[in-house]
């Protein structure tokens, strides 16, 4: 097998070798290569010990913030290359990390410490491809399989339970048998592990080609172990209805949102009323939602649960002036977004038990696009900034402190039902008659 090597890292390897060491890219740019994907970085593991790295490639620049661990990082053409030595570890701690890190002289040793087979391959232009674990195998069947033992993986590093499920759904790859059935016994361990790293590896599940595979997180009880809402009712039919998530755009908030909407129409299903719905998904879901017991930014976690209310707008018969005041509230864009994520649902895996229901929700979706679209063409008020008065109209007219947000409050009502009021002597003359002491 031949792997065409950049060249940067094709001088790293030879340099190193010209020095009697070994050289060869390891890992996920190994993995890739196989797979025909073009490998984000590259990187290099070698049997020289780091200060013999350093003396290697003394004129360059140099970064050791990883030499602890074995690692040192080799800037060449503004590009920095990572080079580690072959290495043992210690036994873990907490389930993360080892207590210590030995250095060995053996390849084999190195790559039988990794995850996954599909990353304990090696690659050299001189030796070719090196796969002691069967990887190639493995990517050929589209399997993710721990390099020996499951469940002294997982328990040696607990991120790697959610890690198995990310390459299964960057790849689109089936959990081998036996690590599937080891990260239900351990993914308890997910306890030990900081939500920052957890987060972020779901994240990139969400954000994945096959964003659908989030369903192993609730069928192998990861996110009942992270405290996250993990009940379903129907897991087959939810698991059918998160293939919509591929349909979404490439955005966290966009498909955490659709993620929170699902679990709401899974769980919600007896109860009629769109109020009953919220109440539900308020009282039990909310505070136990994926954003709430996960660190993303507080923008993401605020749009998510200020929207979740509206994916459910075309429950209720709203005229111009109702979607305005939803406008009000949420803005132009993020009333789009919610509209074309729902015309996607019914379209995709919509459940309307009758044929009239689902042309009912349709038909809403349509009015309320056409309302947005009537609004924004004829530039019809919907908050306070677009009104044709202000503040220091306000204060000119003798209001003051806490009366002048009231009055503005007063007269933005007024317009959203009479958008032909929204004049500056218009809105005087009604301050002068409604004035708030």
């Amino acid at each position: 097998m031949y792997i065409n090597l950049p060249k940067s890292v094709k001088f790293i390897i030879e340099k190193i070798k010209e020095h009697g060491e070994e050289a060869y890219i390891v890992g996920g740019c190994v993995r890739d290569s196989i797979l025909g994907i073009l490998p984000n970085d590259y990187d290099i593991t070698t049997s020289a010990k780091p200060n013999k790295i350093i003396d290697i490639f003394k004129g360059y620049k140099i970064i050791e913030n990883g030499i602890k661990h074995g690692t040192v990082g080799i800037l060449i053409e503004d590009e920095v290359y990572e080079i580690t030595t072959y290495r043992v570890e210690g036994e873990y701690e907490d389930n993360r990390r080892p207590k210590n890190v030995e250095f060995t002289s053996k390849l084999v040793d190195d790559l039988k410490r990794r995850d996954f087979t599909i990353n304990a391959m090696a690659y050299n232009e001189e030796d070719k491809l090196i796969d002691y674990f069967d990887g190639v195998k493995d990517l050929h069947d589209k399997k993710i399989r721990t390099v020996g033992n499951p469940d002294e993986r997982f328990i040696e590093d607990g991120l790697r339970i959610i890690r198995a499920i990310r390459f299964s759904s960057k790849l689109g790859f089936d959990i081998e048998k036996e690590t599937f059935e080891s990260i239900k016994r351990n993914s308890s361990i997910l306890k030990n592990i900081s939500r920052e790293r957890v987060s972020d590896e779901i994240k990139k599940i969400i954000l994945s080609e096959n964003p659908q595979k989030l369903g192993l997180l609730y069928s192998l009880n990861i996110f009942k172990e992270l405290e996250i809402y993990s009940h379903v009712e129907n897991y087959e039919d939810f698991c059918t209805k998160l293939t919509i998530l591929k349909e979404c755009n490439i955005s966290l908030e966009q498909r955490l949102l659709m993620i929170e909407f699902l679990i709401l129409e899974n769980n919600t299903k007896r109860l009629n009323k769109t109020k009953e719905k919220i109440e539900f998904y308020n009282k039990n879901i909310r505070k136990n939602n994926i954003v709430s017991k996960l660190k993303y930014p507080n923008n993401v976690t605020k749009y998510i649960n200020n929207m979740i209310d509206y994916m459910l707008i075309d429950n209720i018969d709203l005229d111009k002036i109702g979607i305005k005041k939803i406008l009000n509230k949420i803005g132009i864009d993020n009333l789009k977004d919610i509209l074309k994520l729902k015309e996607m649902y019914y379209k995709k895996v919509g459940d309307c038990e009758e044929i009239e229901e689902l042309s009912i929700r349709k038909h809403s979706i349509d009015k309320y696009t056409e309302f947005i679209e009537e609004i924004a063409k004829n530039n019809e008020c919907y908050k306070i900034n677009d009104l044709d008065i202000n503040g220091n109209d306000l204060r000119l007219m003798g209001y003051s402190g806490k009366s002048i947000g009231e009055q503005l409050n007063l007269l933005l009502e007024i317009v959203i039902c009479n958008p032909e009021k929204n004049s500056k002597s218009e809105l005087m003359n009604l301050s002068r008659l409604n004035k708030i002491d």
